[in-house]
């Protein structure tokens, strides 16, 4: 699946693109496009190749488990990291860098350029997806808060755990 077959599609069908094989063609395709630059480059292949996609069920349950600790809260079908709550306990996320707390330039560099950072489904500006509610079109999973994907970032937690 080539990148033109990918904008054709997503010209001709926009947000009616709901089958699944599709989306993991186009992955696949791009997977396979990065191993032919690596072997190119010189580079070994890795010992270990993991996909996102196939830590979905153990996302979830992770994503729950924040959850029920609380730090995190469902939001119209999406869970958000509760950054305040975290505060309160183990001291500040800001980008590894303790002089970024509060900066919301940094914070559009990642999650606020993807969702906005004036949504009204988050309690705080600088609260992140852990799961987002798949809009129409978009690659879904069934879970407990409905159709959704992973958030930016929770599959390297989860499939580091």
């Amino acid at each position: 699946l080539s990148l033109s077959l990918s904008l054709s599609l997503s010209n001709r069908f926009g947000a009616g693109v709901t089958d699944h094989s599709i989306f993991a063609a186009l992955s696949q395709h791009w997977e396979s496009e990065f191993h032919k630059d690596m072997k190119a480059l010189n580079v070994l292949d890795p010992t270990c190749l993991t996909r996102v996609t196939d830590y979905v069920p153990e996302i979830i349950a992770y994503v729950e488990r924040i959850i029920t600790n609380g730090y995190a809260y469902e939001s119209n079908g999406s869970v958000y990291f509760d950054s305040s709550a975290w505060r309160g306990d183990r001291g500040y996320l800001a980008k590894l860098r303790p002089e970024s707390v509060g900066d919301l330039d940094m914070l559009a560099e990642g999650e606020g350029k993807l969702s906005g950072l004036n949504t009204k489904e988050k309690r705080n500006q600088v609260d992140f997806a852990l799961w987002k509610a798949s809009k129409t079109g978009e690659p879904f999973w069934e879970s407990p808060w409905g159709r959704g994907r992973p958030g930016w970032h929770i599959e390297c937690s989860c499939m580091a755990e």
